[in-house]
């Protein structure tokens, strides 16, 4: 049975924000006032309204072995949870178990000089680490190939890239032998060949089962492929915390619940002549409830109402799914099915069936395109106009994807025909 090798029991992080501006003496009296009368009382029922909590009573734990997502918005606490195994802050309140050694790729050039060089800065993380020079020596060609810096080496650290720091940082932090791996966002700057690579090993790692991995990315399809639980923070507090699928799935339902607060529609940018405007746009499973999580292979369909100001002959309805950086992945027009559109006046509403979605774990975007058939003319087109994800397979197969699994999940045969030569 594995071992518990990270565990939070009601951790806390505090901080007080800064109070310099009080609007001259006026401002500034009262509250020092205030604080004075705070420290003197019992900190459980009095707190400073200057006091922000990154994370507030957070508690998990984690076995060795595993790799845990952490996902959530902008000023959620998940870099504070790194940070605190990573010891380079210490909790408020509660209790923080970290076994064994850790090694964190958290911000560029973390831990590095940037006076030395590359060559230099390798030997002083491996120290700080607990190698022994004997030890680093001997890692020291395969750090350098791995981080492609070869030329670079024995350059000072402050003349490179982000995408140098990004690839030396990751390359010393997998090769020190490190029973915890603490990965923050900073994998994001590198090329995509690298990151590829990066992932891949991680996988590699991972396979092997002896190092603990925690994860925070925003990019949900990383973070589906390579961990099996995921925690959601929100405003300092876990929301959900279970298996990948299903904390995605309550995930995406929150931030859309919140976009649609949120984002006024009056600042959408659509564009177009206006003699067509879509009305709405919802998204239904093959039953019609509206669900915006998806199987793969799954049905799915998109429901547009639209209002045609006048009569517009053979008008082309294009159904474009794209991943949340833009890039096209399928495009249903109706004027290339067997259900051709003939005419559009007034009100009414148009479907696309998706019968069975080959996509894969991800975030997705719907855009809606109404045009003239040739093309030249744009009646509307409302970009992001409905999000969906894809959260689990519809052959119940386990949500733990290898890093060249791709987007799109297309059925194929392999053959195989052996040449073997008979002696």
């Amino acid at each position: 049975m594995s071992k518990t090798v990270i565990k939070f029991e009601n951790v806390s992080k505090k901080y007080t924000l800064g109070y310099m501006n009080f609007n001259g003496f006026r401002g500034f009296l009262p509250k020092i006032i205030n604080r004075i009368i705070n420290t003197q009382n019992d900190s459980s029922q009095n707190q400073n309204d200057d006091d922000f909590y990154a994370l507030k009573d957070v508690s998990f734990e984690l076995k060795q072995g595993e790799a845990l997502g952490v996902v959530g918005p902008n000023g959620a606490g998940k870099s504070t949870i790194l940070k605190l195994l990573a010891h380079t802050i210490e909790p408020t309140s509660g209790k923080i178990i970290a076994v064994g050694k850790i090694s964190a790729l958290i911000e560029l050039g973390a831990g590095f000089h940037h006076e030395l060089t590359g060559r230099e800065n390798i030997y002083l993380y491996g120290s700080i680490m607990g190698l022994k020079r004997k030890e680093i020596h001997e890692k020291f060609n395969s750090i350098v190939e791995f981080a492609e810096l070869e030329q670079f080496i024995d350059t000072p650290i402050k003349h490179y890239s982000s995408g140098m720091y990004a690839r030396l940082g990751f390359a010393v932090a997998i090769h020190v032998d490190p029973d915890v791996l603490l990965i923050d966002e900073v994998l994001a700057v590198g090329d995509m060949n690298f990151r590829k690579k990066c992932y891949e090993r991680l996988h590699e790692i991972l396979s092997k089962g002896h190092v603990t991995i925690v994860f925070v990315s925003h990019d949900i399809y990383r973070v589906q492929a390579l961990c099996k639980r995921v925690i959601f923070l929100d405003k300092g507090c876990i929301r959900k915390i279970g298996q990948t699928s299903e904390v995605i799935s309550y995930y995406y339902n929150e931030m859309n619940k919140a976009a649609s607060l949120h984002e006024p529609k009056t600042h959408e940018k659509r564009w177009g002549t206006g003699e067509v405007r879509i009305t709405s746009v919802s998204i239904s499973d093959a039953t019609g409830n509206r669900v915006d999580a998806f199987e793969t292979g799954g049905s799915m369909v998109v429901t547009v109402n639209y209002y045609a100001a006048r009569r517009i002959d053979n008008p082309d309805f294009r159904f474009i799914i794209q991943t949340t950086d833009g890039i096209w992945l399928i495009c249903a027009n109706s004027g290339y099915t067997e259900n051709n559109i003939n005419f559009i006046e007034g009100s009414g509403t148009v479907q696309c069936f998706f019968e069975s979605l080959p996509l894969i774990h991800n975030a997705y975007i719907v855009s809606i395109y109404v045009g003239s058939m040739d093309g030249q003319i744009d009646y509307e087109t409302w970009p992001n106009a409905a999000q969906f994800a894809i959260t689990s397979f519809s052959n119940n197969r386990a949500p733990y994807l290898p890093a060249y699994s791709g987007l799109i999940q297309c059925p194929a045969k392999i053959l195989h025909h052996s040449n073997k030569v008979v002696k």
